[in-house]
């Protein structure tokens, strides 16, 4: 339907990904309206070329890849990363920490918080594909394209992402799971 010109099929897909596509910009970014103008180009340009575009599986795979060289080809021009490649130290922040009404209720469950504090001990990368795969619950497939690995790296760093937090929290992986599906239907981070 976009595909075609309908203003209604592409504001639909607009409110639908806005919020997605903004918090993930944030965790490459950090500069709340550098994202916001990398999010509205990236739509500008959806639209304006509209006509060529080809028909799509996965439009939040699309759009999440789409932004992220949008976001680091805004990053190339402002000088900030200066044409260097991305290492796992500095380019993908995703700081866990629980919302602010999360905090004052007094039923916080203390897994929760142990893994809050386990994620912030994880490199970049790990981060990134803990985000990817478990919050915004992309494929290995996707999620490989996304960050520039093959389909086995993806996987590989997943387990070792979550081996880690295994290793942390001393939990079975299985209550790691439910901790993590938890944490994203809670909006813990």
């Amino acid at each position: 339907m976009l595909l075609s010109g309908e203003s209604s099929a592409f504001e639909l897909i607009y409110k639908h990904n806005f919020h997605s596509l903004f918090q993930y910009g944030m965790r490459i970014l950090d500069d709340e309206d550098a994202v916001g103008d990398c999010v509205h180009n990236l739509f500008v340009k959806i639209w304006e070329n509209r006509k060529n575009l080809s028909p799509v599986v996965n439009t939040r795979f699309y759009l999440m890849s789409s932004l992220r060289n949008i976001i680091f080809n805004y990053n190339t021009q402002q000088n900030r990363f200066a044409k260097r490649e991305i290492d796992d130290t500095n380019y993908f922040d995703l700081k866990f920490t629980l919302e602010s009404d999360m905090i004052r209720k007094e039923e916080v469950n203390e897994k929760a918080v142990q893994l809050a504090a386990a994620m912030n001990k994880l490199t970049p990368r790990q981060k990134e594909i803990i985000y990817l795969k478990y919050f915004e619950e992309l494929s290995y497939n996707e999620i490989a394209e996304l960050m520039d690995l093959n389909v086995n790296g993806a996987y590989k760093l997943a387990a070792r992402a979550l081996e880690a937090l295994r290793e942390l929290l001393k939990i079975d992986k299985t209550l790691l799971l439910a901790l993590l599906a938890e944490a994203k239907y809670q909006s813990f981070f």
